[in-house]
């Protein structure tokens, strides 16, 4: 087999024989073009995945020329363990370590470092500063350069993703849900390219010659690599460089108000500012907070800020009783249409 990048980002083994279209149920056809894998047929051949056909897999229902395909395989598979040619793999953990394989430099890794873009999770084949650029340097051999640059990325805790079963809850007691992960700057797009795509910075644009190594983290698959404290010995690592501003925006991030949101915004904002996720949740909040202060009969207006506070002890304080800005008076008005009266304040 002969695995591919699908069209939606992620990867696909295929048988590398090519059949007929016209023999082929529409739903098992696979065709390749530009290197990228993707569902259909293609000048009237396509591919079948080696999932649909292995015939170490149980099948049910299968169209009889798919049959005859896993019928043919089955014999040749069954001669090649006779004669010792060919030795099976143990047994998947799960399911990612089909889609991706660890790589073979991760093979007796002692320590791999996990690499953290927003919410994505890749690990690597070893420490990060021990990324290799998988781009072509001298003809024909891979590059020797090094992906890693202090002044792209920093050491940060994160949340380890949640892995169900009682593994996966062992796991997140045992860490307490938090780990250590190099993290790649979000404000900058060509560099978080660069890492994912594991380049160096002199061949950023260039061909790849060798497979990427980074694979998503698996908390089950990849317990043993999560990092309880920050990683020594990185002391050398300058600040991020300051990025010049774009016209009507500030090199400051400012943090969302919302309680534990980590979302942000470089543009100048109010004090109080709230994200595209936690203004419709106090919009919400405030809807729901007219209703009971009827159905309570609470004093009105509130005679002190601690008996809204008392009241509605889950709203920010930048929404207690005060000189309300303009992002304030923006999020209310988009509450005021529906509930009329509005909260005391």
């Amino acid at each position: 087999m002969v695995w591919y990048d699908r069209h939606d980002g992620g990867r696909i083994p295929l048988a590398p024989a090519r059949f007929p279209a016209h023999r082929v149920p529409p739903r098992f056809r696979w065709s390749v073009d530009m290197g990228m894998a993707a569902p259909g047929a293609l000048f009237g051949d396509c591919f079948l995945a080696h999932p649909a056909i292995c015939p170490a897999i149980e099948h049910e229902g299968l169209p009889r020329d798919i049959e005859d395909v896993v019928r043919v395989l089955g014999v040749r598979m069954r001669k090649l363990l006779d004669s010792g040619e060919f030795v099976p793999a143990d047994p998947p953990l799960d399911e990612t370590e089909v889609a991706e394989p660890e790589p073979a430099a991760a093979a007796g890794a002692g320590e791999r470092h996990v690499m953290c873009h927003g919410p994505l999770l890749r690990i690597c084949p070893g420490r990060i500063e021990d990324l290799q650029c998988v781009a072509e340097g001298a003809p024909g051999q891979r590059c020797e350069r090094a992906v890693f640059s202090s002044a792209e990325g920093r050491w940060t805790e994160v949340d380890i993703p949640e892995a169900k079963g009682r593994a996966g809850k062992s796991i997140m007691l045992t860490y307490r849900g938090r780990m250590w992960a190099w993290e790649i700057d979000p404000l900058d797009f060509r560099e978080a390219t660069r890492w994912l795509w594991q380049k160096c910075p002199s061949h950023a644009s260039a061909a790849e010659l060798h497979e990427r190594e980074l694979v998503d983290f698996s908390t089950i698959r990849h317990h043993d690599f999560i990092l309880r404290r920050r990683p020594a010995g990185y002391e050398h690592a300058v600040e991020r460089r300051e990025k010049p501003a774009a016209a009507g925006t500030s090199s400051e991030r400012t943090l969302c108000a919302g309680d534990g949101c980590r979302n942000g915004t470089i543009t100048p904002v109010d004090e109080g500012w709230l994200c595209w996720r936690c203004a419709p949740k106090v919009r919400r909040r405030l809807a729901t907070w007219g209703r009971v202060r009827k159905e309570r009969v609470l004093p009105h207006p509130v005679a002190a800020v601690e008996d809204l506070a008392e009241w509605t002890p889950d709203l920010p304080a930048a929404f207690l009783p005060h000189e309300r800005s303009e992002t304030e008076r923006l999020v209310w008005d988009g509450v005021h249409d529906e509930n009329p009266d509005g909260p005391p304040f």
